[in-house]
């Protein structure tokens, strides 16, 4: 009868992170304290969302950040079957909402707590906050109550 070893369990797999960026940081330092920040136009005061260095608008390279509220309505969602990145695999199948934020911009993230049969265009949402690592932590949507 053989002893061999046993095979060694695979390395846990990687979660993708967002790599902050200059433009970026402030947007990632109000997820993390559980705020929804974000950048707008010093010149001509519109929102930049995505944050970037130039407003799409006036071309203003200047930029301040507020709050903003966290309610929003599902504008579109999609149920991932087949992730792009191995990590996702294992919580496969799970739905990612595009939802107009109360704040006038769209942000696509996971919505949770809610079965497909029952989303539909239009029902109220709210942005939620996931502690990832120490440093990051990444935004989710739940269903408003």
């Amino acid at each position: 009868m053989s002893t061999a070893p046993a095979a060694p369990a695979p390395p846990p797999l990687d979660r993708p992170l967002p790599t902050p960026t200059r433009d970026s940081q402030p947007y990632w330092d109000g997820m993390r304290e559980g705020r929804f920040v974000l950048q707008h136009c010093a010149a001509c005061g519109k929102v930049r969302h995505y944050p970037r260095p130039v407003c799409p608008h006036c071309f203003s390279m200047g930029s301040r950040w507020e709050e903003a509220p966290l309610g929003g309505t599902i504008h579109t969602w999609t149920v991932c079957h087949h992730p792009f990145n191995f990590f996702f695999k294992q919580a496969a199948p799970y739905i990612v909402a595009l939802v107009d934020m109360e704040a006038g911009v769209r942000v696509n993230a996971p919505l949770r707590g809610v079965a497909e049969k029952d989303l539909e265009i239009g029902a109220k949402v709210r942005l939620a906050f996931e502690p990832v690592t120490k440093d990051v932590t990444l935004p989710y949507f739940v269903v408003a109550g």
